[in-house]
């Protein structure tokens, strides 16, 4: 049997796919073998001006599962945007790194050098330590105002090329006598970046994509990623997403990948030039000769070379770096003319609400006020307002909560300031409205919204002290950890005395009391399994809120309102047959709609969200509540479960 045979040549193909398939299996099982996990913190620039930024990356490779990523102390610097979560895979000659990582916006409160303390983070069962970084802070600019820089190669080691594709079958892969290779390259590959616009206003959207025009087989992998100095940055891509669609340009068809697809918010008017994108090529020719020896092989570019038997001296490579022509966004500063007092700079169209937790309560208990400000723009750049507070009540530092889609260009949903407050004297007291001020930029006009008058009736109470809990309570409460630390024989000699009383107990215990206790709980086990199913049951299917209740019979609040969240989220997901990462009131309302459940319902569902999303993100917990929200949860459950539609 020849090589000519067609038989011949499908085995042998088969034999080489199979191989790659093995190879690939190969490299992933060395990954999880023998990649280590790391954590590390980068603060990126490293000096920046009073009025600039810095963006701080806490990331966590070659963990198979990350279970928190706890951020340092940042209490020199305001939080403009963050946390912000980025995940990806990439794969570099050979090696696969996987990765996830919290991104924050920071900008100074003062001039000087400030050392960011390590971060903690657990992954894998372990826990993790950062290294600590510095960041150089002038009076003046800096020059290197980052918003963010991209640190991972989401287009890395890939063969973007090994899938056939009939609407692309192009030959410009066949070296013909007399043709230069590297001028072949040029006419046939490069890398382009586009923008949705070039001038925009600070803080409105820019979408910039990196793609790759290809006619020829290569591989390909970004040795650069593109930075994004002055802006704050969000991607709109998943680092492994690589597919591509076939575009014209030049009147010719090309394989076009995308790259990288970013939203970018410009920090600072002026003209901002986006980084340049350097792509490694290894672009693989075959000589026209031995084309014609074998014509019927080679139908198809992606056609591997090697699967028909071409000999070495047949192919020829040739290795070439490509980068994108540069591209300036003329970034314009907000116009001066009737610009309002207030104005902190949030571009986009947003609406403005103020609530109360409870508008009556004594001087023994603390308030709480949550603004909330929702819409379409900037959102992850907003600060907390100032509240002017009428004489007579006290208020604290405020607590952020994001729930944004940050794949919507612009970025919306809402931002909830929580700012909790005391009052010292029994009377009713109106909380004035507050103004928000902001610039659209498609009208090119600033906007002021307000929230409406807030009144508090405060009634005299016992006078015990009353506790208020900030952000900064970690800040009060480590000086007197560390100065119990520092008496060390003081914690050496209470430890020796516990564990000296443990072992005179466990030595002394009545073995005949011990098999009593031992029985009992085998019989209590044996109870509860019986029991359980029972109690766990809703209509035939697994309770679940079952989490939930286990807490809510601890009385551990802090875990009970995370665990009713969780169940009564993945609960709705699987009713309505919704991602959890697209759940949202809108797409619930539509389930509901639906189904032909009563609108009656769908209120007292998102009542119910809206009240269990205000105990997680408050730094009080109402314990007292609980068992209360977990009826209304449990009954809205089995409701829901009637519906079959």
């Amino acid at each position: 049997m020849t090589d000519s045979n067609p038989l011949f040549l499908f085995s042998f193909f088969m034999y080489s796919f199979l191989q790659k398939i093995i190879l690939y299996l190969f490299l992933l099982a060395g990954y999880h073998a023998g990649a280590q996990v790391k954590f590390s913190a980068i603060i990126s620039p490293a000096e920046i001006g009073k009025d600039e930024y810095a963006q701080l990356k806490l990331m966590v490779e070659n963990a198979a599962e990350v279970k928190e990523i706890n951020p340092p102390r940042l209490t020199d610097f305001t939080i403009v945007s963050g946390p912000n979560q980025e995940s990806g895979m990439s794969m570099i000659n050979g090696t696969v790194k996987k990765y996830i990582a919290l991104s924050y916006i920071l900008k100074p409160k003062a001039v000087g050098i400030f050392s960011i303390p390590p971060a903690m983070a657990k992954a894998d069962g372990k826990e993790y330590k950062s290294n600590p970084v510095t960041v150089k802070v002038t009076a003046t600019g800096s020059g290197n105002n980052s918003g963010s820089n991209a640190l991972n190669n989401p287009f890395g080691g890939i063969d973007p090329f090994a899938e056939p594709v009939p609407q692309s079958t192009y030959r410009d892969f066949i070296l013909r006598k007399g043709e230069d290779p590297l001028d072949k390259i040029r006419k046939n590959m490069f890398v382009k970046l586009e923008v949705d616009k070039t001038s925009c206003y600070v803080g409105e959207p820019v979408i910039a994509t990196y793609k790759l025009y290809t006619r020829l087989k290569s591989e390909s992998n970004m040795i650069k990623n593109p930075s994004f100095n002055g802006f704050s940055v969000l991607d709109l891509q998943q680092p492994n997403d690589m597919n591509y669609h076939i575009e014209k340009h030049g009147g010719r068809e090309y394989n076009v990948y995308s790259i990288r697809k970013v939203q970018l918010y410009p920090l600072m008017a002026g003209n901002l030039e986006l980084g340049l994108a350097e792509i490694e090529n290894n672009v693989r020719f075959i000589k026209a000769e031995y084309v014609n020896k074998q014509r019927d092989q080679f139908n198809d570019m992606f056609q591997d070379f090697t699967d028909a038997s071409i000999p070495s001296e047949g192919i020829e490579n040739h290795t070439v770096t490509l980068q994108n022509d540069p591209v300036t966004i003329v970034a314009k500063p907000f116009p001066e003319g009737n610009k309002p007092v207030n104005f902190k700079g949030a571009v986009g169209n947003f609406v403005i609400e103020a609530k109360l937790e409870k508008d009556n309560f004594s001087t023994d208990d603390a308030g709480r006020m949550a603004i909330i400000i929702s819409g379409a723009g900037n959102l992850q750049m907003i600060n907390p307002p100032e509240i002017a507070w009428p004489k007579g009540i006290e208020g604290f530092e405020s607590k952020a909560t994001d729930e944004l889609f940050k794949t919507t260009v612009p970025v919306s949903g809402r931002k909830i300031f929580e700012f909790p407050f005391t009052v010292a004297e029994p009377g009713t007291y109106i909380i004035p409205a507050l103004e928000f001020s902001f610039f659209d930029s498609k009208s090119s006009k600033y906007k002021t919204i307000s929230t409406k008058p807030l009144q508090v009736l405060v009634t005299k109470g016992s006078g015990k002290p009353k506790k208020v809990s900030t952000e900064n309570d970690t800040a009060i409460k480590e000086p007197l950890l560390t100065q119990f630390f520092n008496n060390r024989w003081r914690v050496v000699s209470l430890f020796a005395v516990l564990i000296i009383c443990g072992l005179i107990f466990w030595l002394k215990r009545d073995d005949k009391k011990e098999k009593q206790i031992t029985a009992s709980l085998q019989l209590q086990k044996k109870n509860d399994a019986e029991i359980k199913p029972a109690e766990e049951i809703i209509h035939g299917q697994i309770n679940p809120l079952a989490i939930a209740e286990e807490s809510l019979q601890r009385q551990d609040g802090r875990s009970f309102y995370l665990d009713l969240n969780e169940g009564l989220k993945k609960y709705l997901s699987q009713k309505f047959s919704i991602a959890p990462e697209e759940l949202n009131k809108k797409n619930i309302s539509e389930q509901l709609d639906k189904k032909g459940i009563t609108n009656e319902t769908a209120i007292q569902l998102h009542a119910l969200m809206d009240e269990i999303e205000w105990q997680i993100y408050t730094p009080f917990v109402e314990n007292e509540k609980m068992k209360d929200i977990y009826e209304r949860a449990y009954d809205l459950v089995q409701l829901l479960n009637t519906y079959r539609g």
